[in-house]
């Protein structure tokens, strides 16, 4: 979740410091994000789908706040 969340945006971008390449490939499985480039050029953006589900976490999490 934390990479879904760090992400700005549908445009492409590197991934969060410290990002394993474990977390971003189980995020392209589950068809989160696209990944393209190789080790420290290793770029990602949200996919139609991650971006839903950020957008509905984001809803959720800021309705616990009230």
């Amino acid at each position: 979740m934390v990479l879904l969340h760090s992400a700005a945006g549908l445009d492409w971008q590197a991934p969060p410091k410290g990002t394993s390449l474990k977390t971003l490939a189980e995020a392209e499985e589950q068809g989160f994000i696209l990944i393209r480039g190789e080790y420290q050029k290793r770029q990602f953006r949200l996919t139609e789908l991650g971006h839903r589900h950020v957008e509905q976490d984001r809803q959720r999490l800021a309705a616990r706040r009230l």
